[in-house]
């Protein structure tokens, strides 16, 4: 929708945002302890680009596929043939467990430096957390840790 792209800091310049803010809470280069290096795990570099449109605390994020294929580059039979059909699911379809792939480490202590990263980076940019933290499935995510996210 036009109103939530109106909500997302300007894309012109959301790179070098990303960077600076990387740089700033993790340092340039450094490995983070969720997915390794690079941008791809914190939405910097070439990847603030892909990272953008769901950068924003509000986002309603949602899934179309409802096959099994769930993140990496893998695809299933389905997506491959181009035979799967859009079903909207509103939120994040998969538990965030499920995403753990060799790329993506996950454990409840990467998973919750991982939660932590995003709150940062959503209060540091937007000066917001999410109003609806279930789309996300982080409470889910760090359930039995005896954390809190608000």
């Amino acid at each position: 929708k036009c109103s939530h792209i109106r909500r997302l800091l300007p894309p012109a310049h959301f790179e070098q945002t990303m960077n600076k803010f990387t740089d700033r809470h993790w340092g340039r280069g450094r490995r983070v302890p969720w997915g390794g290096g690079g941008g791809a795990f914190t939405g910097s570099g070439r990847y603030a680009s892909e990272h953008w449109v769901h950068s924003h605390p509000d986002t309603e994020p949602c899934d179309v596929y409802s096959g099994d294929f769930v993140a990496g580059v893998a695809l299933d039979f389905a997506a491959q043939q181009g035979t799967w059909t859009p079903q909207l699911h509103v939120g994040i379809r998969w538990p965030l467990w499920e995403y753990h792939e060799d790329a993506w480490p996950l454990s409840q202590k990467t998973m919750l430096q991982w939660v932590r990263w995003r709150c940062l980076e959503w209060r540091t940019l937007y000066k917001k957390l999410p109003t609806n933290f279930s789309q996300w499935r982080l409470e889910e995510a760090i359930e039995g840790l005896g954390v809190s996210l608000h």
